[in-house]
């Protein structure tokens, strides 16, 4: 039996849809599976005190969505093989639980160590795995991260505004959120609209992180619109309208953001490291920092192909059933 823990469903974020991605692609493949209720840093009610009464046999199967989830704890002495997927890694200095410190909390080493095999969702996530912990070096694979691009269709015919830029990544520190002000003030001056969706209202947002409340205030006046989307629908058309995408991020190891966008035929500017280079073209890549090129990318539009096939759920869920030996 595969055992398979996804995440906790948001209106706002990607968890609910890799969930369903893998879901999905075990229904359609005939792979019979039982469904863990999540675990992971948005769960609020754990639900796992029965789970050392299941009766597992060694060749059982686990599937960890979040590698670093406490579940790992309980999960650890059962029977059977166990692969956790890494999306972010705690041993960077801008992961976001390092910033909210919360990373002690989270054992990270002692978690990973739990596992026959780490699916890693970029090379830039190995290499960031392997250097941290270089005792799991041979556990690491690269999966690549399993998007539903179907989910994209009804918005593909949405028409395009020419001089519409915008940010969908949260607006933190580890994305650099002082540069998308910068930014929209050198980008209105030329003529553009500049626009950060977001799941969070600017009030919560200052709320949650008191120390962006000057960013906030400032945004307005920098030529930064905020613009809420309540659910995945009203964000999804809204990013249709996208003709540029910017991300300024340090931090990601794989962003579903940016390549949902590419998807829906925007143009992506992003930064020359990270993982970035695997799947954007050289010509959307900038220097780090380098807001000038940033700008003049804007303004010429690329139109390139760029390698996001590579994350097709399909694929990617191929990828998993390889290494845990079901296919």
């Amino acid at each position: 039996m595969l055992y398979f823990m996804g995440y906790t469903d948001s209106p706002t974020n990607w968890t609910g849809n890799f969930t369903r991605a893998v879901k999905e692609e075990l229904i359609e493949r005939g792979i019979a599976y039982k469904m863990l209720p999540p675990w992971d840093w948005q769960t609020r009610t754990k639900c796992y005190t029965n789970l050392v009464e299941t009766k597992t046999s060694s060749e059982d199967v686990w599937l960890i969505g979040w590698a670093q989830s406490p579940a790992i704890d309980r999960v650890k002495n059962m029977r059977g093989r166990k692969y956790g997927i890494v999306v972010g890694l705690t041993a960077m200095p801008f992961e976001p639980a390092v910033l909210w410190e919360s990373e002690k909390s989270l054992c990270e080493r002692k978690r990973l160590n739990c596992y026959d095999k780490l699916f890693a969702n970029s090379h830039w996530c190995k290499e960031c795995i392997c250097r941290a912990y270089p005792e799991l070096s041979d556990k690491v694979v690269v999966t690549g991260f399993p998007i539903d691009f179907s989910i994209y269709h009804p918005y593909l015919k949405t028409v395009k505004e020419d001089d519409l830029v915008m940010f969908n990544q949260r607006f933190s520190l580890e994305k650099l959120h002082i540069l998308e002000l910068e930014l929209a003030k050198l980008l209105t001056a030329e003529g553009y609209r500049v626009m950060h969706l977001t799941g969070v209202s600017p009030k919560k947002m200052v709320r949650f992180s008191p120390g962006i409340k000057q960013l906030v205030s400032n945004a307005s006046s920098a030529g930064l619109e905020f613009c809420l989307n309540p659910d995945k629908e009203t964000y999804h058309e809204n990013l249709a309208k996208a003709s540029v995408v910017i991300t300024t991020s340090i931090a990601d190891m794989l962003p579903s953001s940016l390549i949902e966008a590419i998807y829906m035929g925007a143009v992506p500017v992003a930064p020359n490291n990270l993982c970035f280079p695997e799947f954007v073209h050289p010509d959307n890549l900038y220097t780090p920092y380098d807001l000038k090129k940033i700008v003049d990318l804007v303004i010429k539009k690329p139109d390139r192909h760029h390698s996001i096939n590579q994350y097709d759920k399909k694929k990617v869920v191929s990828n998993y059933l390889r290494e845990m030996e079901l296919i």
